[in-house]
């Protein structure tokens, strides 16, 4: 059966919710699973009013632009499947004073994934998760991208707009107009109070995970397979983020530069504070390009190219001063672009010490280096830029940087499988130790781990910490 939550939206400011009068049945094995409709289809102003809870085992569609706003808690128990609508660009957002509070197990993960038939889900079928909050950043007070009407910003560091854990987001991510996308999850000035830990976005229309300001802190997540990049991060975004993992599709890249990381202080390169001071550890970063060897730069794939939208591993410019410590980063055209455009001194701040890579692995590029962003007639690097600032750079003594071969790291499988990323450490593995915690941004706020990348050498099957909860086949699941 079928209820609309439509049909109580007269009651929602009463605290109606999907379950008044409603409740399934017990059956002999617990409650009735029903199929329950989130939201009437618009894009204006269907907002959640009072305080509602979906309950498992139970289905919800969601249709169209739903508002969870300030003073109303949306809580969503472990278990739940949540299916986006496409025609309606089915999105969820989390306004500036309202919370999500979607905690999930690892035996019942919280899933948002397309409504369509499994073979059939592709990148962008609905729209995807908005959180935003009150915490700082860089441009002021700002309207979200994506053509919500929702605004975030403020002075609150430790705003709290609730939880996501073990969570997946599948097939999310639609252009709403060039360059004004809704991401898998977008966080706009979420703040440190809020919890982000297992969560996994798969099959992106555009960013797995964009924040644009804020301060919150993340463990455990997982980009995989993606159009556009990784992990995008603006407007001064200063959280932590430790234990990730990224995997990309040599099939799929963006109309614009597809990378790992991108990351700019803002969108005019200006010097305003506070800074993109974000800090990754841990991080395991894996690209497109599976055989360099036979590598040719053309779009499409047919066994031995790579779509040639595919760029950078991080591409760091616009006076971002971001941070990446005790990573493995491998498999993309180019390893690093560090590029001083809008008149911006990106690679001063990575002289100064304030632009930070240290104490990681570099393996399996085409290229290494690149000091700016080459974009013509569908090439993804220019050869004639040697990047010798960031060669430099990157080899300077003390910042124990390496530059390896993919196999020469000592990953327990292949780490560039899409149906079963071998990302674990074999015996031997030079990851396996010699993490670095000696620098001031690692100070606090991480784990003081012993190895370098995401997953230690004694990760087996069962202790493995994406086991359990994600899934590497979403296009065939049936929900």
């Amino acid at each position: 059966m079928s209820i609309m939550l439509l049909m109580c939206a007269g009651l929602l400011g009463a605290g109606c919710s999907e379950n008044s009068g409603n409740e399934p049945e017990p059956g002999p094995d617990g409650p009735v699973a029903e199929i329950l409709d989130l939201g009437d289809g618009s894009k204006e102003n269907f907002e959640i009013a009072a305080d509602m809870t979906l309950k498992y085992p139970n289905t919800y569609n969601l249709k169209g632009f739903v508002y969870v706003p300030s003073g109303v808690t949306l809580t969503i128990e472990p278990g739940v499947i949540v299916k986006g609508e496409k025609s309606t660009q089915g999105t969820l957002i989390v306004e500036r004073g309202g919370k999500i509070m979607a905690k999930g197990t690892k035996e019942r993960p919280i899933v948002f994934t397309s409504a369509a038939a499994p073979g059939s889900r592709k990148p962008g079928d609905w729209g995807g998760l908005i959180l935003l909050g009150r915490a700082p950043n860089n441009m002021g007070e700002q309207t979200i991208e994506g053509g919500v009407r929702s605004k975030h910003g403020g002075t609150d560091a430790n705003d709290n707009s609730g939880a996501l854990s073990y969570v997946r987001v599948e097939f999310a991510g639609i252009e709403y107009s060039t360059d004004n996308e809704i991401n898998g999850i977008t966080f706009g000035s979420v703040g440190a109070g809020t919890q982000l830990d297992h969560l996994q976005v798969s099959h992106s229309g555009d960013d797995s995970f964009e924040w644009f300001g804020g301060t919150v802190n993340a463990k455990y997540l997982i980009a995989y397979r993606g159009w556009d990049d990784d992990f995008d991060t603006d407007n001064g975004f200063s959280g932590k983020i430790q234990y990730a993992l990224g995997l990309r599709d040599p099939k799929t890249g963006d109309k614009s530069a597809s990378n790992g990381f991108e990351s700019d202080n803002n969108a005019n390169g200006s010097a305003t504070e506070p800074y993109t001071g974000v800090v990754f550890a841990n991080l395991s970063l894996f690209g497109p390009v599976t055989d360099p060897g036979a590598y040719t730069n053309e779009a499409g794939v047919n066994g031995s190219t790579v779509d040639a939208r595919f760029q950078a591993a991080l591409h760091l410019r616009r006076n971002t001063q971001l941070s990446l410590f005790n990573s493995v980063i491998a498999a993309f055209p180019l390893g690093i672009i560090i590029e001083n455009d809008k008149g911006s001194t990106t690679q001063q701040w990575a002289a100064d010490g304030k632009l930070t890579v240290a104490n990681c692995y570099l393996a399996g590029m085409i290229k290494n280096f690149q000091n700016a962003q080459y974009w013509s007639g569908g090439s993804v690097f220019n050869p004639d830029d040697n990047g010798e600032f960031i060669d430099t750079w990157f080899n300077r003594d003390g910042g124990g940087n390496r530059i390896s071969t993919i196999a020469g790291l000592g990953f327990s499988g292949n780490p560039l499988s899409l149906a079963s990323p071998g990302a674990l450490l074999a015996s031997g593995s030079p990851l396996a130790s010699g993490a670095d915690w000696s620098h001031a941004a690692v100070a606090s706020g991480f784990d003081r781990v012993s190895y370098i990348g995401a997953f230690g050498p004694t990760e087996t099957a069962t202790d493995n910490w994406t086991s359990g909860w994600c899934n590497f086949d979403p296009q065939n699941t049936a929900y």
